[in-house]
């Protein structure tokens, strides 16, 4: 009997297809994707920016190729170009699926929809907006870039540079704030400045399908001191005619939504910053007293640039703070929340406290 069972385990053993494997120097890998308007009317014009592998780990210049292929379907458009290659296509490396400006002022649904079900491409995927268009983006390659597309992946992780205009945007991040009630998704554009140049310095802000706002750098550094803790930066102030820079080593913004009876829903800001003199338009030594006075500028100036920020957000009527979201979480009627919410939206009131901590002058006492 064991003899009978054990001679039909071999035959369907026998039986089993072999595995999909192939060997890396069977596969090129997909770093990048762009995704542009197509010549045609609602065309994509998809563009793959590889990394072929060498086989030697000695080599400091990896070659880099770019596919573009032009379809009414993405996925038609990644078919096509794999009978442009001899090896496969990998996507497992995919690290950037950056969006042409033009998808993105019209519509970035569809592309968000199959990135999100492609079983190879990872959730962890960096999102952002290409200007003038993502193969121009896809193009660029400094010259401190070794590794194809790895300027746009440290850049864009946090790994690298820690510029307080960059914000990440993960594809799980999108999606969720795509369809979440009480959030709007944001996301970094790239601007391309010929081929050994980028520039990362502003954020789009999106009502779920489309761009609506783009913020200047000023305006996104503060949108990013506002949603993220310790954010290193270097802020004005201005103090009898002299031009202060303070350095933020520390920082930190919370903010509570008042919902009186009587009168306007207020959201009060509260922002902490320790820092350190950076700069100064006069030789003078600073005093203590002077700290004090440069502090007190710092806090009035930021006060204002704040106000004035999140006035010209609310005036938009989008809310990537995720305001909404927070005050949801805190009534629970499941069926009116969101409509009250909006009601009171436009018509919110602002209160901003900056308690801004210069410890000393820097190396010059």
């Amino acid at each position: 009997m064991r003899r009978v069972l054990a001679g039909i385990g071999i035959i369907l053993l026998l039986l089993l297809p072999g595995c999909d494997f192939k060997e890396i120097d069977l596969r090129i890998f997909v770093l990048a994707i762009g995704v542009d308007q197509g010549a045609e009317e609602g065309n994509f014009k998809i563009s793959l920016k590889l990394a072929i592998p060498q086989g030697d780990v000695t080599k400091i210049d990896e070659k880099m190729q770019i596919l573009t292929e032009e379809s009414p379907s993405i996925s038609e458009a990644l078919r096509r170009m794999k009978s442009r290659v001899e090896k496969e296509l990998d996507y497992s490396h995919c690290k950037s699926i950056i969006l042409g400006e033009g998808v993105a002022r019209k519509d970035i649904l569809h592309v968000m929809d199959w990135a999100v079900r492609r079983r190879d491409i990872q959730l962890i995927v960096n999102f952002a907006i290409g200007r003038p268009e993502a193969l121009q983006v896809l193009k660029v390659r400094p010259e401190s870039e070794r590794i194809p597309s790895n300027s746009l992946i440290l850049a864009m992780s946090g790994q690298g540079t820690e510029s307080p205009f960059i914000s990440s945007v993960y594809s799980f991040q999108l999606m969720r704030n795509i369809f979440e009630e009480g959030i709007d998704p944001i996301l970094p554009i790239i601007e391309a400045k010929g081929d050994k140049e980028f520039l990362i310095d502003k954020i789009a802000l999106l009502n779920n399908e489309k761009i609506k706002m783009v913020l200047t750098p000023n305006e996104t550094r503060l949108y990013n001191l506002l949603s993220r803790p310790n954010l290193r930066t270097n802020l004005p102030a201005h103090s009898e005619g002299i031009m202060y820079q303070y350095y933020t080593e520390r920082s930190s913004s919370d903010y509570k939504i008042l919902t009186p009876e009587h009168g306007k829903a207020t959201i009060r800001y509260c922002i902490k910053i320790k820092g350190i003199l950076e700069e100064s338009s006069s030789p003078d030594l600073v005093t203590h007293h002077m700290l004090k006075k440069i502090q007190e500028a710092g806090e009035k100036e930021l006060e204002e640039d704040i106000l004035a920020l999140l006035t010209k957000i609310q005036a938009s009527g989008l809310d990537p703070f995720g305001w909404g979201l927070h005050y949801g979480a805190r009534h629970f009627n499941n069926d009116t929340e969101m409509k009250v919410w909006k009601g009171l939206y436009s018509d919110l009131k602002f209160e901003i406290k900056a308690d801004v901590n210069i410890k000393y002058s820097g190396m010059i006492k």
